[in-house]
């Protein structure tokens, strides 16, 4: 008998560091959504319009893929609210440097 694939969809603001840590903590697969019929033109291969696959971690388990979530979540979180105290000490760091 085939073992149940199931996914779930990454939106696409998350960053990728975090989505393939959360898929080497928990052994999911790393892939992306499939592109629509209309998405590139086949007599050039180049898309027709602004598309960009989502990111997709496949698993056996939805237990895992729920836990998974939610320490992308919650990951996420915390770099989004760590991000403007960095970007205050790189200014300050780029400041110190053209100051000299």
């Amino acid at each position: 008998m085939e073992e149940k694939k199931y996914e779930l969809r990454i939106p696409r603001a998350i960053t990728t560091g975090i989505i393939f840590e959360a898929a080497e903590k928990f052994g999911l697969e790393v892939d992306q959504e499939k592109p629509p019929e209309d998405a590139f033109d086949p007599r050039t291969d180049l898309p027709t319009k602004d598309y960009v696959p989502s990111v997709v971690l496949r698993g056996e388990s939805q237990e895992k893929l729920l836990a998974a979530r939610d320490y992308i979540y919650k990951k996420h979180e915390e770099w989004i609210s760590g991000i403007e105290e960095w970007r205050k000490s790189r200014m300050e760091q780029i400041l110190r440097k053209a100051r000299k």
